[in-house]
């Protein structure tokens, strides 16, 4: 359609160039083409999109935005607009049901942030082809049309990531209880058949390690479903004696491997406010990392110091020194271990990279450091020093995943 036909169609004011809302209308046909034109470039693993589900909500988004055009702004509402905030109705918008519609066809946000990138690029280029853009008017126009366009994609962008977060809630209920409880009555009930003599220790253990090994990796998925959710690890501080936690988790690991040498040495006086479930879960991930990539028949020491303010949880194991360009490497999520293994190790190995990860983040969420040396003279030493009472976290660049 040229310019001349939309003049004669613009309100029935026959001469009269159309606005950008009116435009929008008029052309609606050749900006959707645009728009599919475009969705179907977009590189993404999820299943294939129902072109007409998606020409509905594309029809709705532009339908909507016209329709704001059209109606008078003032200075409040137009600033409101501007940072995404406009009033709300108490229906779904067409943007939301957008976001809906990509998240389960497996679109990333920032690919879904692309498409409004292109709707608002295929409409300002048509809609100069077609002669707009040339009148003072237009200016207004311009920057309302982008308002809305920033509108609609705050609300596709705000219903992506709370239905995100809504599915990352299921994912750790389902985890927390509907695999927790039946790993548990694995657990009893090969205690209950041990106790009547019904299945050997030999036969038990087994199938405990399993279980136990099941067991922290449902922890440690939970852990990180939730520090990446809300930005920080949660911890409950409450007044206790530090080192009966530790001394409590040292034994536990040495009655699980009976083989291997790990010995506790603590002096001081330990009590303050922490999260003591977390603190062992800490030492027991350290010493899980030390039992898996320290020398197969080395000791394994965990220290306990104090000062006046802080106390201090070491773990060290002799073994393969950690290369310096990989200290850093090892504590990001999905991580798995560095070194090579020598022939004849047959290690457990099964594990989702992470258990360092998990170590630092409680360890910044009670205000701490954990720090890391390695070398081939002195060994693979990981050491927490945490206050005994909060205070205010130092904020932390979070690395990126993986």
């Amino acid at each position: 359609m040229q310019v001349s036909a939309l003049n004669t169609l613009a309100e029935g004011r026959p001469g009269a160039r159309p606005r950008l809302s009116e435009f929008l209308r008029l052309q609606a046909e050749e900006i959707l083409l645009a728009w599919d034109e475009f969705a179907a470039t977009v590189d993404h693993e999820g299943k294939a999109l129902d072109p007409v589900a998606l020409r509905d909500h594309a029809a709705e988004i532009l339908k909507t935005i016209a329709a704001d055009l059209s109606q008078p702004q003032t200075a409040a509402q137009q600033d409101a607009k501007a940072k995404g905030k406009a009033p709300r109705s108490g229906n779904t918008t067409p943007a939301e049901t957008h976001a809906d519609y990509r998240m389960v066809a497996g679109f990333a946000v920032d690919a879904m942030i692309t498409e409004y990138r292109a709707l608002r690029a295929s409409v300002l280029k048509i809609w100069a082809r077609h002669g707009g853009g040339t009148e003072p008017e237009d200016l207004t126009d311009l920057t309302r049309f982008n308002e809305a366009i920033d509108q609609a994609i705050a609300e596709s962008v705000g219903r992506y990531t709370k239905q995100t977060g809504s599915a990352m809630e299921l994912f750790i209920g389902i985890l927390g209880h509907d695999i927790r409880n039946p790993l548990g009555t694995i657990m009893m009930s090969t205690a209950v058949l041990q106790r009547t003599g019904q299945l050997t220790p030999a036969a038990a253990a087994p199938i405990n390690n399993a279980a136990l090994r099941i067991k922290a990796i449902i922890e440690q998925v939970v852990d990180f479903t939730r520090a990446q959710a809300d930005g920080v690890m949660p911890i409950d501080r409450a007044p206790g004696d530090l080192a009966e936690q530790v001394s409590k988790v040292v034994q536990e690991t040495q009655i699980r491997h009976p083989v291997r040498k790990i010995v506790l040495d603590a002096s001081g006086d330990f009590k303050g406010s922490w999260d003591e479930g977390r603190i062992g879960q800490l030492v027991s991930n350290l010493l899980a990392n030390a039992l898996l990539y320290g020398a197969a028949d080395g000791p394994i020491t965990v220290r306990m110091w104090t000062s006046p303010a802080d106390v201090s949880i070491s773990v060290h194991n002799h073994g393969q020194p950690i290369p310096e360009g990989e200290r850093e490497r090892i504590f990001r999520p999905l991580e798995r271990g560095w070194q090579q293994r020598d022939e004849g190790d047959n290690r457990e190995t099964s594990g989702l990279g992470l258990g360092l990860y998990i170590c630092r983040e409680i360890v910044q969420s009670h205000g701490g450091r954990l720090e890391l040396a390695s070398s081939e003279a002195a060994g693979t030493t990981f050491t927490a020093t945490l206050p005994r009472h909060e205070r205010a976290i130092t904020s932390v660049p979070r690395p990126k995943s993986a």
